[in-house]
């Protein structure tokens, strides 16, 4: 048996590298006859079996060198290491041969030096060196997601685990079970096995509200035979659960997740008929602690604001701009220039520099060096005006030290676009958005529309130029910037009026080739800050809520209940679960610390007070 096991195995080894009628280890193929007829072997070819091997475990090497006639047979030389693992070299034929590691020798990365070693013998190595490895480990495995998934992959059956290397396993069922708070009566009903992955096919239900599931393998191993006899694989099962009701129902708010873990929303518009500091808008910010599930009240911004921007500093402070409101003790509302900082050591507000111009849907951006790009925005009331200065905030450990630099105007003005950095680029990405020009004195004298041209911001020279590509007519759209310094724009509507349209189609700009290209097409079009994005595993994003115009004439629409992720990995869209509520115009705290998130007020109708977390906890 151990014969026929050899055989079969040399047989493969060979046979699945070379294709036929060519394979110089074949002393009868034309490649080495016609080194034969040559006189001589001039290049000496080689192929091990592998470049992992387990103590007193076996490496295989084939040739096309006979050296089986010379007095010391096959030399292999190591060439970085005082300790040489190699017990033994047992030639099997004439073109094959066996090498037996020392038990000795348990770990170590080893060079085997061919090339130098055979120059007195005018014989050309290929390969010239060799890398291997006594690996006393056994294989590696990890959810292809990283260590997370939404729990709508177990609902809709299956889960693939990755191996760092070659695995060799039976795949029975009875070989893999199932534990944790997200199982409920999820059972593994298949499993598909290749090379380096395991497929899982599932039945029955998950828990409803997610929490961590544990998938344990036994008897995995690597071609080494290297065993721990059970692998245990934990996975972070993500699923939208309903969470407290803040103690004010908000929308137009933001909300950002501290340094530290605190959680935090900030500001918006109050419910109907509610009045705080003589006025809806709101000064009011409450903490929510994870632990306790509950909103408490944190301190008050110095001014009352919706519809502004927000963004956390590299020293974990926030810094507000702009939006529609006013300052505490005046009733009256307005678009804000001013700015202020939130320290969460002390847990006090101060203001900030002012802003050249008023804004307020206009969009912020922390550049690498801690200063705050500012773009965009409109006036607040009719006739509505876009604004085209641009201005970068210079931060300091002191607020009353930042200034404030005007860098220039955008061609297009704009509010409502989308913008993120490319640090790979050195570049902002401005995207979109809509554009207002006033045309005459009266509310109703001005002319609003959805852009297509793309600005870039160059951080190094702090010069603002146009792109030569263009995006889809879209605003209040979403951007994310890819691994690779491209820059994914997904989402958005077209228009305001009769000929609005939401935008099924994707893009994808390169900031370095300054191109953009047509990428998948979005399950929902959808629109307005209720929807967001955070990644939930190795390279997901989610997006939730928002609203989808269905109408041919765009003048009726519905809030989204089904949400859809996004992989980089797969580069696709796909339906995930569905959110609680179909909100729109709420905000959310993405939880960096432990990944998911919980979506806060907003509106279906009225303004909401309620909240929702994605996450396993």
């Amino acid at each position: 048996m151990g014969k026929i096991r050899f055989l079969f195995f040399a047989l493969l080894m060979v046979s699945c590298r070379i294709p036929s009628g060519s394979n110089p280890l074949d002393p009868s193929s034309p490649v080495n006859l016609g080194m034969l007829m040559l006189g001589g072997d001039s290049v000496v070819q080689m192929e091990f079996s592998s470049n992992r091997v387990q103590p007193g475990g076996v490496l295989y090497v084939s040739t096309n060198h006979d050296f089986t006639t010379k007095a010391d047979g096959l030399r292999l030389p190591i060439s970085n290491s005082g300790m040489n693992p190699i017990s033994q070299v047992i030639p099997r034929s004439k073109y094959l041969y066996e090498i037996r590691m020392s038990p000795s020798v348990t770990t170590g990365k080893f060079t085997l030096n061919l090339k130098d070693y055979y120059l007195n013998e005018s014989l050309l190595v290929n390969p010239e060196s060799f890398e291997f490895e006594i690996d006393s480990n056994p294989p590696l495995l990890q959810l292809k997601t990283g260590n997370s998934i939404d729990i709508s992959e177990l609902q809709t059956g299956f889960l693939d685990v990755e191996a760092n290397e070659e695995i060799v396993w039976e795949g029975n069922i009875s070989q893999v079970s199932l534990s944790g708070n997200a199982k409920n009566t999820l059972v593994v009903s298949d499993i598909i096995v290749s090379q380096k992955n395991i497929r899982l096919l599932f039945a029955g239900n998950p828990n409803a509200n997610g929490g961590i599931l544990t998938i344990s393998f036994n008897g995995v191993k690597d071609k080494a035979s290297n065993t721990q006899g059970t692998i245990a694989v934990p996975v972070k099962v993500f699923a939208f659960k309903s969470g407290p009701n803040m103690n004010i129902a908000r929308r137009s708010c933001v909300g950002m997740e501290l340094n530290d873990g605190r959680k935090m929303v900030l500001g918006g518009r109050a419910k109907s008929g509610v009045l705080i500091n003589g006025n809806g808008t709101l000064s009011s910010t409450e903490y929510y602690n994870s632990v306790t599930k509950e909103f408490a009240f944190a301190p008050d911004m110095i001014y009352r604001r919706q519809e502004f921007a927000i963004v956390k500093l590299l020293d974990g402070r926030f810094l507000v701009s702009g939006g529609f409101g006013g300052k505490v003790g005046n009733p009256s509302n307005g678009s804000l220039n001013s700015t202020e900082i939130f320290d969460p050591i002390t847990n006090t507000w101060t203001e900030g520099p002012f802003l050249t111009t008023p804004r307020q849907l206009h969009k912020m951006t922390v550049l690498p060096n801690g200063d705050v790009l500012v773009v965009g925005g409109l006036s607040p009331f009719s006739p509505f005006q876009s604004v085209s200065m641009v201005e970068l905030i210079h931060v300091t450990s002191d607020p009353y030290s930042m200034t404030v630099e005007t860098i220039g105007d955008l061609v297009d003005s704009r509010g409502k676009q989308s913008q993120v950095v490319s640090v790979i680029a050195g570049k902002v990405i401005i995207t979109g958005g809509e554009r207002s020009d006033v045309t005459g004195p009266n509310p109703s004298d001005y002319y609003a529309r959805s852009i297509d041209s793309i600005e870039i911001y160059d951080i190094s020279s702090k010069t603002l130029s146009t792109s030569s590509a263009k995006v889809i007519r879209r605003f209040n759209h979403f951007t994310h910037a890819l691994s690779n310094g491209e820059v994914l724009i997904l989402g958005g509507i077209s228009s305001r009026f009769d000929d609005n349209q939401p935008i099924l189609r994707a893009q994808i700009y390169n900031p370095m080739t300054d191109t953009i290209r047509d990428h998948k097409n979005l399950l929902f079009g959808r629109e307005w800050g209720s929807s967001f994005m955070f990644p939930y595993g190795k390279d997901q994003i989610i997006i939730a809520g928002g609203l989808e115009y269905r109408t041919v004439n765009g003048s009726t629409f519905d809030s989204i209940l089904d949400t859809e992720s996004w992989s980089e990995s797969d580069h696709r869209f796909y339906l995930t679960g569905r959110s609680l509520n179909a909100r729109w115009e709420g905000c959310e705290i993405q939880y960096s610390s432990t990944g998911g998130g919980m979506i806060l007020g907003g509106r279906i109708g009225s303004i909401l007070a309620n909240t929702e977390e994605y996450s396993f906890e």
